[in-house]
């Protein structure tokens, strides 16, 4: 108990509850926490794409949540993106740069992962230029999520 009130505890999420996020792209991996980690930044790099922070879930929620599993948040951005998004509508800067997030899920093997589908968060901008980055962006994100590791077993 913190200042006198009790812990929030997190309600299990089902797989595929997470599948049908309508504002992410998910997929969970037979990997540890840092196995995913090392993987998505690797991916990342691999692809160009900057991590130009890191929110650590864990670190900032564990004193006011009960039981609180790992939970990374990267903050995802390419620079001709950004700059094709603010040439196009100025405002974009509020939705940049892009999440992914890879969370600790069962028993320290099995960890989701997590990418912003930009087709849908980015579609509050109603441009077609935009709607063309956005589709590109997701496209490029999916890729990470396909060569992370092996995805193929049961839960």
């Amino acid at each position: 108990m913190e200042n006198g009130k009790d812990k929030r505890e997190i309600l299990n999420q089902n797989y595929s509850e997470s599948m049908n996020t309508r504002y992410c792209v998910t997929e969970r991996y037979n990997l540890t926490f840092g196995e995913a980690v090392k993987n998505v930044k690797d991916q990342l790099d691999r692809l160009g794409l900057d991590i130009v922070a890191e929110f650590d879930v864990k670190e900032y929620l564990g004193v006011i949540m009960k039981d609180m599993p790992k939970h990374l948040i990267l903050l995802v951005c390419d620079q001709d993106t950004a700059a094709d998004l603010i040439a196009n509508d100025i405002q974009m800067g509020i939705l940049f740069p892009c999440n992914v997030t890879i969370k600790e899920i069962e028993d320290e093997s099995v960890v989701e992962v997590s990418m912003e589908d930009t087709s849908v968060t980015w579609s509050s901008s109603l441009k077609k230029d935009v709607e063309e980055i956005a589709k590109k962006t997701k496209e490029n994100l999916k890729k990470v999520l396909d060569n992370i590791g092996q995805t193929n077993f049961k839960l």
